[in-house]
């Protein structure tokens, strides 16, 4: 895209987007001496100025490591002294990512640096932007309604976590759920080749199906249904997870959910480690028309066998046809995520997630209701998540980033297949 504001003819000026091979010209009104054809002059002026900020920040962060996601961009402007040559543009931005204040401050002090300031050429036109950080508007008491973001990884998944509008519940920082999905036998569909992780928690946990789990620790475990398997990155490890051929053979469904969970500041560097925790472990708490079963933390006066860090909650909860369940109260950031059937109250859809912000009391659907419930204690700022690294700082991504690259990290030594850091 290529953004212009050029004098046409003395006391005129044109304004020009071209992307690719298309062109947009506006020029002032036709009283001006001008064209009354195509946008506004002012509109196509305040779009080019909104798309200069927009894409100049974006390429900035991109280039300072800084995990900016989206910018947003409204203009409004005051030309009532516009006969004088003044013409005022005022800009609101929203930074969407998980940016420390420090971070915020900067990317504003670029925004007003905006090039394209520097392309108005009319002598007695001045373009006037001030940006101020202002502090966040007041969080709506409405429950977050999340929707499911499809990725095919060799099967499809719905990604809930990181999403734009939340980017993470307490701990809880990546939410996948995986499948359902059958393989070809004899193949390698659906195998995830090692890769690496720091900083951060992962766990799996299975519907239905199997996978095979291999790690840098020398760690061989077949994970199954209801089983708990907690992988601690901390200072780096890599591993694979792979379909059993026994599943591929019977084209048995496999399904679950992959979770990662941020360490504490304090436990980013630690050893890395792995549990296996067998379903027998996880006892199912019956209650009138449902069935609870607490996997991580504690939950309905129930505390999972699992240690970990930090407060959190990980629960699977089973509602019959049409029962009602009251959530206990928590001071914790808590979410549900409905992997199958209906919720009336609140209204939810199998693969919408809901982020709770008050006490909350579900009605399932006819057909019954299955979700997780999961949360914690906020994490504060700065978290920074790249590709399959978690970290505080963008020097330890970059670092984390080289070493996997340049083999300076812990690989499988009995598998040659790796994915590269992008």
């Amino acid at each position: 895209m290529t953004i212009t504001v050029s004098q046409h003819t003395p006391g005129q000026l044109r304004q020009t987007i071209r992307i690719h091979s298309h062109q947009i010209n506006a020029d002032l009104t036709q009283a001006a001496g001008g064209s009354d054809t195509g946008p506004d002059p002012h509109d196509l002026f305040d779009a080019a100025v909104a798309t200069c900020k927009a894409m100049t920040l974006q390429l900035f962060a991109k280039r300072k490591n800084i995990p900016l996601d989206e910018v947003k961009v409204e203009i409004s402007r005051d030309d009532s002294a516009e006969s004088k040559g003044l013409y005022q543009l005022y800009a609101t931005l929203e930074l969407i990512g998980d940016l420390t204040t420090e971070q915020r401050e900067q990317l504003l002090a670029i925004a007003d640096k905006c090039p394209i300031h520097k392309l108005v050429t009319h002598s007695e036109v001045q373009v006037h932007t001030s940006l101020k950080s202002e502090s966040a508007p007041v969080q709506s008491s409405e429950p977050l309604l999340i929707q499911p973001q499809e990725r095919d990884i060799g099967f499809m998944i719905k990604r809930l976590l990181p999403a734009k509008a939340q980017r993470r519940v307490g701990p809880f920082i990546f939410v996948d759920h995986m499948g359902p999905a059958t393989f070809v036998a004899g193949s390698t569909e659906g195998d995830v080749r090692q890769h690496p992780h720091i900083g951060l928690a992962t766990v799996t946990y299975l519907f239905s199906g199997a996978m095979q789990h291999s790690d840098t620790l020398g760690t061989r475990q077949r994970i199954e249904p209801g089983a708990i398997n907690l992988m601690r990155a901390g200072r780096g490890i890599a591993h694979s997870e792979r379909i059993p051929v026994d599943i591929r053979q019977e084209q048995v469904q496999v399904e679950g959910m992959q979770i990662w969970l941020m360490l504490p500041e304090d436990q980013a560097e630690s050893e890395p480690s792995f549990q296996h925790y067998p379903a027998a472990l996880f006892p199912v708490m019956q209650v009138p028309g449902c069935e609870i079963k607490v996997l991580l933390g504690e939950y309905f006066s129930q505390t999972s066998v699992v240690s970990f860090p930090s407060r959190c909650c990980y629960a699977e909860l089973k509602l019959d046809p049409c029962s009602n369940l009251t959530l206990p109260k928590s001071e914790q950031q808590l979410a549900i995520y409905l992997t199958k059937g209906s919720l009336k109250q609140p209204q939810l859809n199998a693969g919408q997630m809901l982020v709770m912000t008050d006490d909350l009391t579900v009605l399932a659907g006819d057909d019954g209701a299955h979700f997780m419930l999961l949360g914690g204690d906020a994490v504060a700022d700065p978290v920074l998540l790249n590709w399959n690294f978690v970290a505080r700082t963008p020097e330890r991504l970059a670092q984390a980033k080289a070493d996997w690259n340049s083999g300076n990290f812990p690989r499988l030594t009995d598998d040659p297949e790796w994915i590269p850091a992008p």
